[in-house]
């Protein structure tokens, strides 16, 4: 049959199980990911001074926020348009590819003055390497889209694994064959190029195809899913979760840009590695299946508040103990920023389950505005108290905007996803209770052994871990009654 009049795809409609199933596929393959891309920065921590994490944590703040203007709203337009042709994609391509070479070539020429300004003492020839990774995220932005957009998630979950766990382990082998700061570099380069190289070579069945054909629910592109508005949301997301790395070096060195980059990307796992992957799958499914949004939504922030917000005071108490213990005692200094910043980061997690059903529903306007305001407020926050209080202060810059953030979401947010706060209160009652009875616990059994003269760090996890088995317990129980009846 020639390629041109074969049967065009049809979307995928996700059940509750296939949504599971989605799910658990994005996030099991990409937890095993995470797990070597994490025990690899671990590892390199080890061996590598602050300043070579500051070094690349500047230059990777750059490639990411240029990567959203070769972007510009294409991964997500592409997702949601209702009728895809080759000439199409061929030239959104085109159109990211050509961006991307422009701006990788200003970034490489202007790496001296980038990390003078705001990492100094850093390398500069390693941030004029990571320029390689624009044009390398330019060739992966179609292939992943149309994974993305076919509910193709075993391929996209694979294709993430392994970049993840190939970078990493290329990282290590550099690092101990002596490379140093380029180690960290490597291990960037590698991740966007297998991510681009496996990606495209997973989509070519879907670039073979005919256009796709328009779902009986589509009446054309409704302009708030276009992409402007996908590339306001991508613009100021990563601008809120960057510009803290450059504000920080512009007051300090490479070496406390370091200390705040790991603790930033520690902190920030629930988000960016975990929740994240959860919302691509509520995001594929919202735009196919907008009628069931509401319950989706609703059961979806249960599930992720049941999973993380018991972790909440066991990241906080442990802290002081564990990341220095692992890392190094050159780290010590990253410690209170962590603190905050776990807050910070397990409230967006569960907050971004409301956002991905208001990006696949047609809200995406509202979640760019909503995400305008928190870019402003963060870099405000930030020009303020970072001069006040270091990296601490700039922790606290992160959750002060977070508190507002979550109400916005909470309350319009919801409505516009189909359900609301009472039912979102409903739902997470269960959870805050467990939650209370956590803390009790593990304050009066911390205060208990602090009184009978046990050593802190044996008194801090003994009372984290009793506290975690009791909201365990607490969460697990109406599960195990149902089963049992």
């Amino acid at each position: 049959m020639n390629p041109g009049t074969e049967a065009a795809p049809t979307r995928r409609e996700l059940t509750g199980r296939g949504l599971i199933a989605s799910a658990s596929w994005m996030t099991g393959s990409h937890l095993v990911a995470q797990a070597f891309a994490y025990g690899s920065l671990i590892f390199l921590a080890r061996r590598l001074p602050p300043a070579s994490f500051g070094t690349v944590a500047v230059g990777t703040a750059v490639v990411y926020i240029a990567t959203l203007v070769v972007d510009r709203g294409t991964y997500g337009g592409l997702i949601v348009h209702p009728r895809l042709t080759r000439a199409y994609l061929l030239r959104a391509f085109s159109r990211c590819f050509l961006v991307a070479a422009a701006l990788g070539g200003a970034m490489a020429a202007s790496a001296a003055p980038l990390v003078d300004t705001f990492a100094g003492g850093g390398d500069a020839p390693a941030v004029a390497l990571l320029a390689v990774c624009l044009p390398l995220h330019a060739i992966a932005i179609v292939p992943t889209a149309l994974l993305h957009k076919h509910m193709r998630f075993r391929r996209l979950a694979g294709t993430m694994a392994v970049a993840n766990v190939v970078s990493a382990a290329v990282a290590v082998a550099a690092v101990l064959a002596g490379a140093g700061v380029w180690s960290l570099v490597a291990r960037q380069v590698v991740l966007f190029g297998l991510i681009a190289a496996v990606s495209s070579a997973l989509c070519l069945p879907d670039l073979r195809r005919g256009p796709d054909a328009p779902h009986p629910t589509d009446a054309g592109e409704h302009p708030r899913t276009g992409h402007r508005w996908f590339f306001l949301f991508g613009v100021t997301t990563m601008l809120a979760a960057n510009l803290d790395y450059l504000v920080v070096g512009l007051s300090s060195d490479a070496s406390l840009v370091g200390l705040y980059a790991l603790a930033f990307t520690i902190a920030m796992a629930p988000s960016t590695q975990f929740s994240e992957q959860v919302g691509k799958v509520l995001f594929a499914a919202a735009a196919t299946s907008p009628e069931t949004t509401g319950e989706r939504t609703v059961q979806s922030v249960r599930l992720m508040s049941t999973l993380l917000l018991p972790l909440l005071p066991v990241g906080i108490l442990l802290a002081p103990v564990l990341l220095p213990a692992v890392l190094g005692s050159e780290w010590v200094g990253m410690v209170a920023a962590f603190q905050v910043l776990w807050v910070a980061g397990i409230g967006y997690a569960i907050d971004n389950c409301i956002g991905e059903a208001l990006s696949g529903t047609g809200h995406i306007d509202f979640r760019a505005k909503v995400m305008i305001a928190r870019c402003v407020a963060t870099a405000t926050a930030l020009w303020v108290l970072v001069s006040v209080d270091g990296i601490r202060g700039a922790a606290l810059a992160h959750l002060a905007v977070f508190l507002p953030y979550a109400a916005v979401y909470a309350t319009v947010g919801a409505r516009l996803a189909g359900t609301g706060p009472g039912a979102l209160g409903r739902a997470l009652r269960p959870v805050a209770a467990a939650l209370v009875c956590q803390l009790a616990v593990t304050f009066a059994l911390l205060l208990s052994l602090r009184a009978s003269g046990t050593s802190d760090g044996v008194a801090v996890s003994a009372a984290a871990t009793a506290g975690l088995a009791v909201s365990g317990l607490l969460l697990a129980w109406p599960f195990v009654r149902r089963r049992s009846r």
